[in-house]
């Protein structure tokens, strides 16, 4: 029987290979959770350009947006989600008054906002910080019409409470790192004291400590703390590490692998796909004591096990990269 392949179509001249959109909309998700948020952009508007996207892609690329600082575009995406009522409403709602704080529309900020709170129902914690946002909107209002609004730094509204650390431990894993995200840009100082805690919690996921320390790095703070990981622990300072993905082990590690599977685009993207979301998780400390060469070896032949190759798998290292692949099972169930 002839296998059945999906129909080839052009939109304006471009031809479209069946697939090829579902692909773009699965890379700027991937680059989205990865904080590449420019990449993310690149790839969700090309999707768009060939069909509509779904309620969660439209948030994704909204989010992302924010991010990359184009928020014209942001709030035109966020006006498209709210009018559809999508899963996530009272999310959508504040990053679209957060862009609407950046942009300076200030009324159209309290007119949102003062709608929302006096006609639907709201969950406590929402509520709350939605009271907040009205009262800083009221400010500014009153501060822009007086021309005093230049002189003022950029304001992120954190609620703190929610990163104490006996209350964020009760969260799950994903809303953890969900809260953490939401962070990213925001003055960080009002949430140092909680992010140290968190980045040396013994019962945290790896994942999540990376996600609080990570933050830290971007903002340039300073200020030593001790963080464990798989039964390692090591004195750190956020101050002088580098990303995740710009250590020099991993850059040897991803050069290495790139060397050898030059001629293998496919499988070379899954290993390096595996490389970064594997470096995040053991992040500041890489593979611990494996070099370079060990790692980028075991990872190909790890991945060539995954497609059904004949290859042998054993050791140290390979249980470590088993351990790693485990957490990131537990945070997508």
């Amino acid at each position: 029987m002839r296998k059945k392949h999906g129909k080839i179509q052009k939109h304006q001249n471009v031809i479209v290979f069946p697939g090829m959109v579902d692909r773009l909309i699965s890379d700027g998700l991937k680059h989205a959770e990865e904080f590449q948020y420019d990449l993310a952009v690149k790839s969700i508007r090309q999707a768009l350009t060939y069909r509509e996207a779904d309620e969660q892609t439209l948030g994704v690329f909204a989010y992302s947006l924010y991010e990359t600082r184009e928020f014209e575009e942001a709030k035109v995406i966020c006006e498209e989600l709210l009018k559809i009522g999508p899963t996530y409403y009272f999310e959508t709602v504040e990053l679209y008054v957060t862009i609407l704080m950046e942009l300076r529309e200030f009324e159209k900020m309290e007119e949102i906002l003062s709608a929302v709170i006096d006609e639907a129902p709201i969950p406590a914690d929402k509520l709350e910080k939605f009271e907040q946002l009205l009262e800083l909107g009221n400010k500014l209002a009153k501060q822009k019409s007086n021309e005093f609004l230049s002189d003022l730094p950029e304001t992120h509204v954190i609620d703190t409470t929610l990163f104490e650390i006996h209350t964020f431990s009760r969260f799950s894993e994903d809303k953890q790192q969900q809260l953490l995200v939401e962070l990213e840009g925001s003055d960080l100082t009002q949430v140092e004291e909680e992010l140290v805690a968190i980045v040396e919690h013994d019962l945290l996921s790896p994942i999540t400590k990376s996600f609080a320390l990570l933050l830290m790095v971007h903002a340039n703070m300073d200020r030593e703390m001790t963080i464990e990981k798989f039964g390692r622990s090591a004195a750190i300072n956020p101050k002088l590490l580098s990303d995740p993905a710009e250590t020099t082990v991993v850059l040897d590690v991803l050069k290495l692998v790139k060397d050898r599977l030059v001629q293998n685009p496919s499988k070379l993207e899954m290993v390096e796909d595996l490389i970064l979301r594997h470096s995040f998780a053991t992040y500041p400390f890489d593979w611990f004591e494996h070099g370079a060469d060990e790692v980028g070896n075991m990872y190909i032949d790890y991945v060539s096990g995954m497609l059904g190759e004949d290859v042998s798998l054993e050791g140290k290292l390979y249980d470590f990269i088993i351990k790693i692949d485990i957490l990131f099972e537990l945070r997508e169930m």
